[in-house]
């Protein structure tokens, strides 16, 4: 191998090459995860805004849009702006989708024949906190990502306990949330490749 040969062989692999593929690499699983939970909130939001308007109407629906909409765009703004802020913040809010999964825990039929009266009250408790999840991934991936694996999988988990021997009712239901799960999992693997590639270029560990 000639000297410009092992030059570029050099160059290919160097500390500066490779942070911009990690970079990359992480960047881009940060973006298909925000843009799945994105396009998958919008499709499941115009379902539920078309329910309220055609099943319960007039200015309830619109106020009951509006209890969902404000508090979305609230957080998603504070995700973007403030995420040191948002990180707890969504934390504490995760719990709301969780504590309902409790609930369905103790008494799985009563909440399911209330929901089925109600609407989709679950999944729109995750939504919203899947998407500020989803927006606070783009600057904190990992925190993100696990959250996002919570709020989607320990909800379903808790009712399919509850429901005892109809365990498959959620769960089969809990299939269409799926693309959400999908999403924390590229989050949660966007902030690990970042974060091991941090770990062995930390500076000083090959100053010898």
């Amino acid at each position: 191998m000639g000297p410009t040969a092992l030059a570029r062989a050099v160059s290919a692999w160097s500390p500066w090459d490779e942070s911009e593929r990690v970079s990359a690499m992480s960047t881009t699983l940060k973006w298909l995860g925000f843009a799945m939970t994105v396009a998958f909130a919008g499709f499941c939001g115009l379902v539920v805004v078309g329910y309220t308007l055609t099943d319960v109407g007039g200015w309830k629906a619109v106020g009951l849009i509006a209890a969902v909409a404000v508090p979305l765009a609230l957080l998603c703004l504070v995700a973007y702006h403030r995420p040191s802020v948002a990180a707890p913040l969504l934390g504490v809010a995760a719990c709301v989708p969780i504590g309902f999964g409790v609930m369905q825990l103790v008494d799985y039929q009563r909440w399911s024949d209330w929901e089925d009266q109600t609407g989709p009250v679950s999944l729109v408790l995750v939504l919203l906190v899947a998407v500020p999840l989803a927006v606070l991934g783009l600057s904190r991936a990992a925190s993100a990502g696990w959250l996002l694996l919570a709020v989607t999988v320990l909800p379903l988990l808790l009712a399919a306990i509850g429901a005892g021997t109809e365990w498959w009712r959620p769960l089969s239901i809990g299939v269409l949330v799926l693309p959400l799960a999908v999403s924390g999992v590229l989050l949660v693997l966007a902030g690990r490749e970042r974060a091991s590639h941090e770990s062995v270029t930390r500076p000083g560990r090959f100053a010898h």
